[in-house]
């Protein structure tokens, strides 16, 4: 009983065209296999084929109009009420959660402002700071410099780009459809980083998302369901996980065993996004990508297989599972495509679902505070006790009734003092006990690529994104020192070989360039916990002999390492400039002193200098947000 949708086209000319090409047999079985699975029968049957010549002056019948469609049930308007929860009250909860829960453990100290600065940067902008940014930073005298500091990248373009990023990837590690030409992740990630720079409040975003439609180069918000190729079973579970953290598509074909969610409920979901199918509206040519579109048919009937007789179907109506007074009424009959995915999007993001709030909020604080309210940041619902549900409900509700304001979200948890402390290691006590400090984890891919950008001095190409705009990424150098692109810009960087990791990679690798196949290398699913992202031998393999990092970290006229060691003084400067550039601090005086003992051993400046920039850039911290 696997839950594939067929939507029967009734138009008799593409059937003949179907017949021509595909041969009886193609479509015997095609009939056959529509017989299983979630059937959208879509209500579009067009007029009768015109009469023979010699019956042309017979009166045809004028067609009976379309039955209008029934209104929509009234959802609640969205009201706003400014938040009064801040910083500050959030430490002050926090403190009272651990004195009752941990008295014994004293909370880690604030962390340094070399610490912060590469933190913060990292969070909010998905990039190192320059040495210059660490210097300047760490000499400002202000009382308020973090405020500032945070602010300042708040308001920045690589803010919306690095969470845009993010989301992609929630989108991307879970995506079904294979075809990454019709999904355009590219076209996905401009378009929510242009929501996110405008500050877009997050329910608005969800609902594009959810009811997007048109062409993938005109309208980025429908890869989403291009990503889930259109399909009512797969866009439900996914709209469930991704958006309110509840895993509802393992009731897709039987009743959840271990969860309350019923079959029934989980196809009376996946109702309301029946109606639609992708269709190719232009063909690729020479140097031209294709366009697919996602196009909504007009009225749908949604129906689900029979447990007892797969062949048999069993019409089911649309109902949000997550029943309130409002969501559990039962719809009309007759509701447009767009009214049905409209009310979808109505109940999801509604101030009358808490785990839309709850779900965001949780994976939000999980990536700053590197360990969320929840075990999994896609596994939450009534199902799940939250750890300090005490913080996390007030917070969500208080972001709730505010206009889902992602900026003040962010704003109010990094001037946190639970964000601001140091990292502990989990067998210290603070370490091991929830909100006592922050937790380190691993770099996204992304992040990795901008790391290591700023620490090998990576020139930059420019190509045009999907809104015409040229938006830098890093280029690699060939053994002649000229700038590779294309394929032997990827063969160049020692990511011809990169595995497909996820779902639909394969193809990445070949239509997204050198970011892709470094993020085929190197990536990971966000919606897993941090501390189960493990390096891999080829990612290793890239740091330690690939010929990126080989020709980069060499001490020659125009590299990095070339240029510290012409200005620098004395060996305590080249160490100093070289940390900052790789690490944004400076090193220990322990680091000092073993990389004296080094430089003393090897007897060659260059030489030894560039076995210290290679083992700093294959450290743990480097690929780290600590």
């Amino acid at each position: 009983m696997l839950a594939n949708v067929v939507v029967i086209d009734r138009d008799p000319s593409r059937r003949r065209r179907a017949a021509s090409l595909l041969g009886l047999n193609a479509l015997v079985a095609v009939s056959v296999l529509a017989a299983f699975g979630p059937r959208t029968i879509a209500d579009d049957k067009p007029a009768a084929a015109p009469p023979k010549a010699e019956a042309t002056a017979k009166a045809k019948p004028a067609p009976k109009p379309a039955k209008p469609a029934p209104p929509s049930p009234p959802r609640p308007k969205r009201t706003v009420t400014a938040p009064t929860i801040t910083s500050a009250d959030l430490d002050t909860q926090i403190a009272a959660f651990l004195a009752k829960n941990s008295p014994k453990v004293t909370p880690a100290p604030i962390t340094s402002d070399v610490e912060f600065v590469r933190r913060v940067h990292f969070d909010v902008s998905g990039a190192p700071p320059t040495p210059e940014q660490v210097r300047s930073f760490v000499a400002d005298s202000r009382t308020d410099k973090r405020a500032r500091l945070i602010d300042e990248l708040l308001g920045s373009p690589d803010h919306a780009r690095n969470w845009a990023r993010y989301w992609r990837d929630v989108v991307r590690f879970h995506a079904t459809n294979q075809n990454v030409a019709q999904i355009r992740y590219d076209a996905l990630e401009d378009w929510l980083s242009k929501q996110l720079q405008g500050n877009r409040p997050w329910d608005e975003i969800v609902a594009d998302l959810i009811t997007a439609t048109g062409r993938n180069d005109e309208n980025g918000a429908v890869a989403f369901a291009l990503a889930n190729e259109v399909k009512p079973v797969e866009l439900a579970g996914e709209v469930s996980r991704v958006f309110m953290g509840v895993q509802i598509q393992c009731a897709q074909c039987h009743d959840h065993k271990t969860d309350s969610w019923k079959q029934q409920q989980f196809h009376e979901f996946a109702a309301f996004f029946a109606g639609a199918r992708p269709r190719n509206v232009q063909k690729a040519m020479m140097g031209q990508r294709p366009v697919f579109a996602v196009e909504p048919l007009p009225r749908t009937r949604y129906s689900r297989p029979d447990n007892d007789d797969p062949k048999k179907q069993i019409p089911v109506s649309p109902r949000f599972f997550l029943s309130s007074s409002q969501s559990s009424q039962k719809l009309p009959d007759g509701m447009t495509t767009k009214q049905l995915r409209d009310l979808a999007a109505s109940y999801v993001t509604g101030q009358d679902n808490p785990w839309f709030a709850r779900s965001y909020v949780n994976r939000v604080w999980t990536v700053l505070m590197g360990e969320g309210f929840y075990d999994a940041v896609d596994d939450l619902g009534p199902e799940r006790t939250a750890k300090a549900a005490e913080i996390l409900e007030p917070l969500a509700d208080q972001w709730q009734k505010g206009g889902y304001d992602v900026r003040w979200l962010f704003r109010t948890l990094l001037n946190t003092k639970t964000y601001q402390r140091r990292v502990r290691a989990t067998a210290s006590p603070a370490g091991k006990t929830q909100l006592a400090s922050n937790c380190p984890s691993r770099l996204r891919s992304d992040q990795i690529l901008e790391a290591l950008e700023l620490a090998l001095g990576l020139p930059t190409e420019t190509p045009a994104t999907n809104d015409g705009k040229k938006a830098p990424v890093p280029a690699v150098l060939t053994s002649n020192g000229g700038p590779a692109k294309g394929k032997k810009a990827i063969e160049a960087a020692g990511l011809a070989g990169a595995p497909a990791a996820a779902k639909g990679q394969a193809k990445a690798v070949r239509a997204g360039g050198l970011r892709g196949s470094f993020n085929a290398l190197f990536g990971a699913d966000p919606s897993i916990a941090g501390d189960e992202v493990l390096g891999t031998i080829p990612q290793a393999l890239f740091l330690m002999n690939g010929p990126v990092v080989h020709n980069r970290t060499q001490a020659k006229p125009g590299t990095v390492l070339g240029r510290i060691l012409a200005s620098a003084p004395d060996e305590k400067a080249a160490l100093d400039a070289l940390y900052l550039r790789v690490l944004s601090r400076r090193p220990t005086a322990k680091e000092v002193q073993i990389c004296a003992d080094h430089l003393a051993a090897v007897g060659n400046r260059n030489e030894a200098f560039e076995d210290i920039y290679w083992s700093l850039v294959n450290t743990t911290e480097f690929i780290s947000r600590r």
